[in-house]
């Protein structure tokens, strides 16, 4: 085997195993919180439930608190990769609405949808973690700036449009995650079309009754 592919191979692997570490650590986090409660949950706890050390832990998350939200910066680039694939001249807000919608994004990146919803309930009830899942929006949306930016053509420090649609995408994101953990009844997707559906039609621009 050449020496460059036996190195990519490699680093493939290293990836893999990284990703693999970092799952195992956000899975056992949310299970002992939902087990001990946040308040009680440590790092100690999270680190003997996956075996490692928690100099491990903390090559991986700067805290417990970050250990039990989504992953902005996976999720952005994940997203900003399908953006990129969209067709030029689609309309901007119809963008955002696909990259969102094609596939469940926020579950895509766990384990699945109950344990999405319970890591949704379990960061709407604790205000700690909620300001932890508006920093990792915030992520969401500076990428959201960039790429529409870029298909736009515009700069966006001159440009406002970019922002502006960027922020309704994050607005949309945050109402639909708030809304689906507070009912599970629906898929995510259908309540963010739903979000882009009001938008669309201009319901929230007309007078109220």
């Amino acid at each position: 085997m050449p020496q460059e592919t036996a190195t990519v191979e490699s680093q493939g692997r290293r990836e893999r195993k990284k990703a693999e570490t970092r799952r195992a650590i956000r899975d056992a986090a949310l299970e002992r919180a939902l087990e001990l409660g946040v308040e009680h949950l440590t790092v100690t706890e999270i680190t003997e439930a996956v075996d490692i050390s928690p100099r491990t832990f903390f090559n991986y998350f700067g805290c417990k608190e970050d250990a039990l939200v989504a992953d902005g910066t996976e999720l952005a680039d994940q997203l900003r990769e399908r953006a990129r694939a969209r067709p030029l001249d689609e309309v901007p807000l119809d963008t955002l609405r696909a990259v969102l919608t094609e596939s469940d994004s926020m579950i895509a990146a766990e384990s699945g949808r109950e344990q999405t919803l319970a890591r949704q309930r379990l960061i709407q009830a604790h205000p700690s973690l909620a300001a932890r899942q508006l920093a990792q929006f915030a992520v969401i949306e500076r990428t959201f700036v960039e790429v529409l930016a870029e298909r736009m053509g515009v700069d966006a420090g001159e440009d406002l449009r970019p922002a502006v649609l960027a922020a309704l995408a994050q607005g949309v994101l945050r109402a639909a995650m708030g809304r689906w953990s507070a009912d599970g009844s629906e898929p995510l997707v259908t309540v963010i079309s739903r979000a882009f559906d009001l938008l669309h039609d201009g319901v929230l621009t007309d007078p109220p009754g």
